[in-house]
């Protein structure tokens, strides 16, 4: 190996200067070697606190501008006529760059980029002998019909370059608050959390386990703080110590996401990823706009499209589609909950689903196994909500159309019941309960579609069916949360569950107040006191934060209803006996359920909905207050 290194400081670098030759490092990324400082490294190498070095251009280098080692082996054929050596990319780029590099590298709309791959290629056949081109773009798939090309551009905004990194305040208030408990959240973080929903790779993973992090995203450090803290008491070593606020925390956290996104990188898109689904969830306008800015954030980095044959390198290639199925996830399950449209439409992507085997290293247990199974059924069931939720948001469908859709999408939903493991059913593995709940919720959601469906026809006996479907289906989601222990809400949950709990109670109480029949009333109105009862003693012993939204919002309305019911089914007084007053407030009361002009919005207190859901469905006139 022959390596110069010149002994007199380059004064200042002319541009694009072929007497005075860039640093090894800028050549490999192909940036400019701005020297700005005649007798310093250049501004690149600067601000990475190096050295420039410069190596002869018969000297191979590796993608840091290090030089490489000389090779051990010769390259040995896979089984399929080529060389382990002729299957590699000859000059792989880089675009998952640390957030600390000045320039980031954005997708080109497909129209555009084929317009510069044609003449990239015409640049590239007819430059001269020994010349270098200073290209901006990086072409990392010469299909003809469809090329992927990027841009490389300045990662910072102009005069808003934060120089002490985003997110290293805040990271130091909390590790001063967990002191020398900062590893065993870490470990919380990773036996309670990351395998339910794994979009941090191997890499970082391996670094928040082993360190040191001083090197890491700042603010990727402090959601997995935030994400592991509310756990404090299921470890032996914590539960003896003081549990830090975790509103506190949590809002350290997403200071340093937010304080991010004026410098973005793909680690911002993975710290918004589980700020999102970490719990509590308690800020649903928050939520809504960074889920937004996230979507854009990660199209914007060609996220959305499939990387499995780029000239990009293979730990990049898993980072990309882990990234990406995160944010679709917490896209289209925050577009349910909060009750605003997705930003993600079916046919904008073309992402694989990761596999069992990029998620799992070779040592994973059988907890971890479980757990990484459920997020691949997850997201299996994800792009089936994809295919509902255009359903749920289109404004004047026609009925015959949507009626058609339901049942086709009702098939995909049993198809996909039966794919899931035998030990799912059972509610006693790790990761289960919450995905059997999801799937239960995604039946409620069809069946309440059907309804709209039956309504908007204006089939009576037809919304009679429907409205009997709908009220089994709700009754599986209360009747599955009435049967965990334990053991299962002290499990992973979706922060969306919350969301999803309070429409399958206000769906039951809709189909309590029709229910024609008393008997039939009368059991949903006690299995409704049952589960506000359950998931009441769920939150005060076991901790089980999902359930308090639902009851702050329900709980009040279960209990008017009973208490209708209970007035309902007392014997009146005779006429001569009773009090006229008494006699018509009981008289009313039990009239009330069969008034074809009782009104669920009378017993449903509208202060605690905190976001309109009457935009949600178009249903005709007379039943304009059913908010669901």
């Amino acid at each position: 190996m022959s390596t110069t290194n010149v002994s007199t400081p380059i004064q200042n670098r002319p541009y694009r200067s072929h007497r005075v030759p860039a640093c090894t490092r800028c050549r490999s990324r192909k940036i400019r070697c701005h020297i700005d400082i005649p007798g310093e490294p250049c501004l690149s190498c600067r601000e990475r606190r190096l050295k420039c070095q410069y190596i002869d251009a018969t000297t191979p280098t590796d993608e840091n501008g290090e030089p490489k080692l000389p090779k051990r082996r010769r390259p040995t054929s896979n089984g399929d006529g080529h060389s382990e050596a002729s299957s590699l990319p000859r000059s792989t780029p880089v675009l998952h760059k640390p957030s600390t590099n000045p320039s980031a590298s954005i997708m080109l709309a497909p129209h555009v980029a084929e317009d510069v791959d044609i003449i990239g290629r015409h640049i590239k056949q007819h430059k001269p002998a020994g010349g270098e081109i200073d290209d901006p773009y990086q072409t990392l798939s010469h299909d003809a019909r469809n090329p992927i090309v990027y841009l490389t551009v300045p990662r910072y905004r102009t005069g808003l370059r934060p120089e002490i990194g985003a997110g290293k305040e805040q990271l130091e208030i909390l590790e001063q608050i967990l002191g020398p408990f900062k590893q065993a959240v870490i470990d919380l973080f990773f036996n309670h959390a990351h395998h339910h929903f794994p979009v941090l790779d191997d890499e970082t993973c391996s670094t928040l386990r082993n360190g040191p992090t001083d090197n890491m995203p700042k603010n990727v450090v402090c959601v997995v703080y935030a994400i592991g803290s509310p756990h404090w008491t299921r470890s032996d070593t914590l539960k003896m110590h003081a549990k830090p606020d975790a509103h506190y925390v949590w809002n350290k956290a997403i200071s340093a996401v937010l304080e991010d996104f004026l410098s973005p990188s793909m680690a911002t898109i993975a710290a918004a990823v589980l700020d999102q689904v970490g719990r509590p969830s308690v800020s649903i306008v928050g939520n809504m706009t960074l889920c937004g800015r996230t979507v854009s954030l990660a199209q914007t980095f060609g996220l959305h499209r499939d990387p499995s044959k780029w000239d990009i390198t293979h730990d990049e290639k898993m980072v990309r589609i882990r990234l990406w199925w995160g944010v679709l996830i917490t896209d289209h399950w925050a577009s349910i909950a909060y009750g605003a449209p997705p930003h993600i439409a079916k046919g904008f992507y073309d992402v694989p689903k990761p596999t069992l085997e990029s998620l799992l290293s070779a040592k994973a247990t059988m907890a971890q196994k479980y757990a990484s199974t459920c997020f691949l059924h997850l997201c299996a069931l994800t792009e089936l909500l994809g295919d509902i939720l255009p359903l749920v948001y289109h404004i004047g469908p026609n009925p015959e159309e949507l009626s058609a859709a339901v049942q086709r999408l009702k098939t995909v939903l049993n198809d996909l019941e039966s794919q899931l493991p035998e030990w799912l059913p059972l509610p006693d593995r790790t990761g289960s309960s919450n995905l059997w709940f999801c799937f239960l919720s995604m039946r409620l959601l069809l069946s309440r579609v059907a309804l709209r469906a039956a309504v908007l026809v204006g089939d009576a006996a037809l919304e009679s069916v429907r409205l009997a479907e709908l009220s089994a289906s709700s009754s599986a989601v209360l009747e599955l949360i009435l049967y965990l222990g334990e053991s299962q809400f002290r499990d992973f949950w979706f922060p969306y569950a919350t969301h999803l709990l309070v429409h399958a109670v206000t769906v039951s109480l809709r189909c309590t107040v029709e229910a024609k029949d008393k008997d039939e009333r009368n059991t949903s109105i006690s299995r409704l006191q049952r589960f506000i009862s359950h998931i009441q003693y769920a939150y005060d012993h076991y901790d089980w934060d999902i359930a308090l939204y639902c009851l702050e919002r329900c709980a009040g309305s279960v209990a008017r209803i009973a208490a209708l019911a209970a007035q309902d089914s007392q014997p009146q007084p005779d006429a001569e006996l009773s009090d006229p007053s008494v006699s018509g407030d009981i008289s009313n009361t039990s009239a009330a359920f069969e008034d074809s002009s009782f009104l669920i919005s009378d017993i449903l207190d509208p202060n605690t909905f905190d976001l309109s859901w009457e935009a949600l469905w178009d249903t005709p006139s007379a039943m304009t207050n059913f908010a669901l």
